[in-house]
């Protein structure tokens, strides 16, 4: 899957004439109706399984959402069921950065350095995904009881599962690592896996600058770059290393598919 910048669709089709590529906007139709991008088909993400033949799987596909994350998950799971022929990308920052209405392409960084041992890489991801869980812990706790609480303790308890996975990988390489609990309460968790400074999503919560879809577009983007982090760690390591971060990109996928059925179904298809 590649990533597509808004500068570069313009170029994009202009290089590739029509029947060459298809532009699939995953958003519902409602939202498809009141405004897309001209050329573009509505396949809402939920329905890609059920109509995925309806796409040619020998064209370039161009996944668009609202801004830039359901749209990246949902080209994630069609590469991976459909194995098209043709290249498969997402459009970065989705229709609002296209249309001039978001800043996009935020740099990321290599939260975890492959250059480090294997337990210190170890330690690395779990505060990372500890900085997710305290993202998900304060979510909630500003909801009360006003938004989908139930998906968001979801949420973090996926964030758990994940550190305890780390940490039996850790151990079973380190014995004498510390205890799980141990380790967490001793991990800042300043950092979500995206490289998003916590502290500052925190703020923008308080504050009330990120709305609902906004807010499911930000954990969307926090397990899109935990699932790329981890396969690319993976893909860069042999041996305990590439099985350990393989089993996290599998787990990180399944936490994805999580998070689109449970916001479509409970939250009101809140993106």
């Amino acid at each position: 899957m590649k990533q597509l910048w808004p500068e570069e669709l313009g170029r994009f089709l202009k290089r590739h004439g029509e029947g060459e590529y298809t532009l699939v906007d995953v958003r519902g139709e409602e939202e498809y109706e009141a405004e897309h991008m001209p050329g573009s088909i509505c396949i809402p993400a939920l329905e890609l399984g059920a109509r995925a033949g309806e796409l040619d799987p020998s064209l370039k596909t161009v996944f668009i959402c609202a801004r830039g994350a359901k749209s990246l998950a949902t080209a994630l799971i069609f590469e991976e069921k459909v194995h098209p022929e043709g290249d498969v990308y997402n459009l970065m920052g989705g229709l609002d950065a296209w249309m001039g209405r978001l800043a996009y392409g935020l740099p990321r960084i290599r939260l975890v350095s492959i250059h480090d041992d294997l337990p210190r890489m170890l330690v690395t991801a779990m505060d990372l995904e500890k900085g997710a869980w305290r993202f998900y812990q304060r979510l909630e706790m500003l909801m009360a009881g006003a938004g989908p609480e139930a998906l968001v303790r979801r949420l973090a308890a996926v964030e758990i599962s994940h550190l305890n996975l780390l940490h039996t990988r850790l151990k079973r390489i380190d014995p004498q690592a510390p205890d799980n609990m141990a380790l967490f309460n001793s991990l800042p968790g300043v950092l979500a896996e995206g490289g998003e400074s916590v502290s500052l999503l925190f703020q923008r919560l308080e504050n009330g600058d990120l709305g609902w879809e906004s807010l499911f577009e930000v954990a969307l983007e926090i397990e899109m770059a935990a699932y790329e982090m981890y396969r690319s760690l993976a893909a860069g390591m042999d041996g305990e290393g590439r099985g350990t971060f393989y089993a996290l990109a599998e787990a990180e996928k399944g936490h994805i598919r999580m998070l689109l059925t449970e916001m479509d179904a409970e939250a009101g298809s809140v993106l």
